[in-house]
């Protein structure tokens, strides 16, 4: 046990006494706003990581539960992860001694000539066999060599590649937050959408039935000649657009109820939502945090930086490539004719070697990969930026489309009061002949469209907190990061 553990112990030595070509890191800063622009909009707090049950449906939350468990994009995500790990293992390896061992036994049989009768024996391994007519000698021998061998990690190319794999799993473990933070909100938005769409059918069928009312009362004022054979096909007209209105609503609903389903990693075939209005669903408050502490409230960032980080360790290793590499080498071997004297002392070999390389000319391919990393590095460096200022951009668009939309909905829903109230008087005077047809086709007209930007308006309200919640990180705060199913997160460590 001697000789694996001596290697070993060289082996820690030299690598703790070994140097590093990684660059000093430093993150990049970005100075982030003092507060928000839209100030009066939102509370100062984030949101709670199961943000979608402020919505008061429980059918979300189970919804959610089954995107979680069953969702193709989530579980690849995580596939990702167990990658990274393997290759963080890979990587880690390398500053290992490595000990493998050879076994083999052999029988060699040869001749000896005429002889008659017959005889055995037999003498350090070796049997003579008389059998009438020849002799012939059997000898046997066994063998083992056990061979250690380690990579002196001199100039830290080997401690950097390791370093470089652990902080790419950091970055795929922030990978899958972010797309299950993206998940839920697409399946809320999603199930918003849909029952959106069962409100503005629900309200175009209410308006074909009314618009059918008139059609018929037209057609009997027609009989008495009150009305014309020109209204009397306006208002078919009106009718059958009103009927194909209702029948894209209805195609719009079942693609978005198929969608829905598969962001649930299930098939659309059977697949129904119970629920039938957002109406009853109930709107939470707007919440905003403070702008610095978005940079740690969205795991996009943090995969961000991660990957930076990688980029450095990945210089570090490129840099080491270009120095000289020392490994070492020791075998023990034994080699008797019996198992018997394998262990004893005067079988056995050993032997120490070391070898020094170092490379001389490499056509500038070892100098191109260090330019490479570095170039690599400089572009993560402004896509990291870049992702800092798109987050501020897209929380401040979201904290003021809640705003706005909500003024939006407040007058939608003025204009739509005003609407149904001037068709109810331009159908009373239309009924006691005080108004011609076309104010009262007007007023329809006006009362379907203000009647299907009433329901849009409300939808964007549920979106805009949707979007919120999904710019400021999903209410995820990095301090634990979950990864269902996604194996063991141990990884090779430095000796």
């Amino acid at each position: 046990m001697f000789f694996p553990r001596a290697m070993t112990a060289v082996a820690v030595v030299l690598s703790l006494s070994a140097c590093t070509m990684v660059p000093d890191y430093f993150k990049p800063e970005v100075a982030a706003p003092a507060a928000w622009d839209s100030r009066d909009v939102g509370l100062g707090q984030w949101p709670d990581d199961s943000w979608w049950r402020s919505f008061g449906s429980s059918e979300l939350d189970r919804l959610i539960a089954a995107g979680r468990e069953n969702n193709t994009d989530l579980r690849a995500a995580v596939a990702r992860i167990r990658q990274a790990e393997a290759q963080a293992k890979i990587a880690g390896a390398a500053l290992y001694p490595t000990l493998s061992i050879d076994a083999g036994a052999s029988r060699t049989r040869q001749g000896t000539g005429s002889s008659t009768g017959s005889s055995t024996g037999s003498s350090t391994g070796n049997r003579t066999i008389s059998s009438g007519r020849s002799d012939h000698t059997v000898r046997n021998s066994f063998s083992g060599t056990l061979t250690a061998g380690y990579q002196v990690d001199l100039f830290g190319a080997n401690s950097a590649n390791a370093n470089a794999a652990l902080a790419q799993l950091e970055a795929n473990r922030f990978d899958r937050e972010t797309v299950a933070i993206t998940l839920y909100a697409d399946i809320a938005s999603t199930y918003f959408t849909l029952l959106s769409m069962r409100d503005r059918i629900r309200l175009a069928e209410d308006t074909l039935r009314v618009a059918q009312e008139v059609l018929d009362l037209l057609e009997r004022q027609r009989n008495f000649g009150i009305s014309t054979d020109y209204e009397v096909a306006q208002q078919r007209s009106t009718v059958a657009s009103q009927r194909a209105t209702v029948a894209g609503l209805r195609q719009t609903e079942r693609q978005t109820l198929d969608a829905l389903a598969v962001l649930l990693g299930r098939n659309p075939q059977g697949f129904e939502v119970e629920t039938q209005s957002l109406a009853s669903l109930t709107l939470p408050p707007v919440l905003a945090g403070l702008p610095s502490d978005l940079l740690l409230r969205r795991p996009d960032l943090r995969r961000a930086e991660a990957s930076l980080r990688a980029a450095n360790f990945d210089i570090g290793a490129a840099r080491a490539a270009r120095f000289p590499s020392l490994n070492l080498t020791a075998r023990a071997g034994t080699q008797a004719a019996s198992t018997g004297m394998l262990l004893d002392p005067a079988t056995m070999v050993y032997s120490i070697a070391a070898s020094l390389t170092a490379p001389i000319f490499e056509g500038g391919r070892l100098e191109g990969g260090e330019e490479l990393s570095r170039a690599r590095y400089d572009e993560l460096v402004e896509s990291y930026r870049g992702a800092i200022l798109s987050a501020f951009r897209d929380t401040e668009d979201a904290l003021s489309a809640t705003g706005s939309s909500t003024q939006q909905y407040l007058y939608a829903q003025e204009a739509y009061d005003q609407a149904r109230e001037a068709y109810r008087i331009i159908e009373a005077r239309f009924r006691a002949g005080t108004v011609d047809f076309l104010d009262l086709l007007d007023a329809q007209r006006t009362v379907f469209s203000a009647n299907d930007t009433l329901v849009q308006a409300m939808l964007a309200r549920f979106t805009a907190i949707v979007d919120l919640y999904l710019a400021l990180g999903g209410g995820w705060d990095g301090s634990v990061i979950g990864v269902e199913n996604a194996g063991s997160t141990e990884t090779a460590q430095r000796p």
